[in-house]
């Protein structure tokens, strides 16, 4: 019976396999995006969150520090959205999300940022995906191929 399910269901998404990495990756962007405007909206919120130790040796001030990482990552957020430098916007979310982990200690929020890096590494692992500005704008050297190839012909 299971066998049957698992098939059943594997042929229903085979046509959907390639949007599996666009999802990931809006969904993860979708994060991030709210993540960096709550920071915004509410940085208090989120100094509660930070230990007193880091507190005392930032010298910009705990409310100024979450004000720019929330910037940080809505920038992160919109480039992972758009597709745009996506293997390096992913890995720096990655670490990113790595070093919070590392200052909050164990504990509930810490195993779903948790989650969510090991999501983040995944896109990081993949790449661009078909729906990204990264696939779909030429890069300079395809550029240059291109005018090269043309001033042949015309030379030809």
């Amino acid at each position: 019976m299971r066998f049957k399910i698992e098939r059943f269901f594997e042929r229903k998404l085979e046509r959907v396999k390639k949007y599996y990495p666009v999802v990931l990756r809006l969904g993860i962007a979708l994060v991030f995006l709210w993540f960096g405007f709550s920071q915004l909206k509410n940085p208090a919120a989120w100094t509660r969150m930070m230990p007193e130790y880091a507190q005392a040796i930032i010298p910009i001030g705990a409310n100024n520090l979450i004000y720019i990482n929330g910037i940080v990552e809505i920038v992160l957020a919109v480039l992972l959205l758009l597709g745009l430098f996506t293997r390096t916007t992913s890995l720096l979310l990655t670490l990113h999300l790595l070093h919070i982990i590392t200052i909050l200690g164990y504990g509930a929020v810490a195993a779903r940022d948790l989650a969510l890096a090991v999501a983040t590494f995944a896109i990081f692992l993949h790449g661009a995906d078909e729906f990204c500005l990264d696939k779909i704008l030429p890069t300079k050297k395809e550029k240059q191929k291109e005018e090269k190839s043309v001033e042949e012909s015309k030379e030809g």
